[in-house]
C-alpha cells in the first residue's frame, strides 16, 4: 500500500513539474501579440508551460482549442474540438459502414509536424463506449475500447 502511495506522490509531482500555469505576463510578448492576431475571437484564455513549449487553452465558439508554441512563436502542435459534420468524407463514411450502431460523442483533430489525425469518440447505449484514431484518408489507426 506504502508504494502505491508513493507512486501515486510521483505521477503527481511529475504532472506539476512538467505543466506549470502561466499569467498573461509570463508569456512571452512575441507568443502572445501572435495569438491574439490569430485568434481574436478565443475567450477562456489560459497559457502554461509545457516542458520547453508554452500551450494555450482557449474555446472558439464554444469549441475547445490547444496549441503549443515553441519559445521562437512557432506552432508545434494543435489540437481542435469538431462536430461530427467537420469530419473529412472519408472517416464519415468509415464511421456510417462499420461503426452504425455507435453515436460519436465528440471529436477531435491533431495537426502535428505536417500531419493531421482525428480522434473520434463513440458510445453504443449507456455503457459501451469505443475511442478512435484516424488518419486524414479514413484509415483507422487504432481502435481502444473505454
Amino acid at each position: 500500500m506504502r508504494s502505491l502511495k508513493l507512486a501515486t506522490l510521483a505521477i503527481f509531482a511529475t504532472a506539476a513539474m512538467s505543466a506549470q500555469d502561466l499569467k498573461m505576463d509570463e508569456v512571452p510578448s512575441n507568443l502572445a501579440d501572435t495569438f491574439k492576431k490569430e485568434y481574436p475571437q478565443a475567450t477562456d484564455v489560459e497559457w502554461e508551460m509545457d516542458m520547453a513549449n508554452y500551450k494555450v487553452e482557449f474555446d472558439v465558439n464554444r469549441m475547445e482549442h490547444e496549441l503549443w508554441y515553441s519559445k521562437e512563436g512557432k506552432v508545434m502542435k494543435s489540437e481542435m474540438e469538431l462536430t461530427e459534420t467537420d469530419l473529412p468524407a472519408a472517416i464519415a463514411s468509415v464511421l456510417k459502414s462499420k461503426y452504425a450502431d455507435y453515436k460519436v460523442d465528440s471529436v477531435e483533430v491533431t495537426e502535428e509536424n505536417g500531419a493531421k489525425t482525428y480522434e473520434v469518440d463513440l458510445e453504443k447505449g449507456w455503457n459501451e463506449e469505443l475511442d478512435l484514431v484516424f488518419s486524414a484518408n479514413g484509415e483507422v489507426l487504432s481502435e481502444m475500447k473505454d
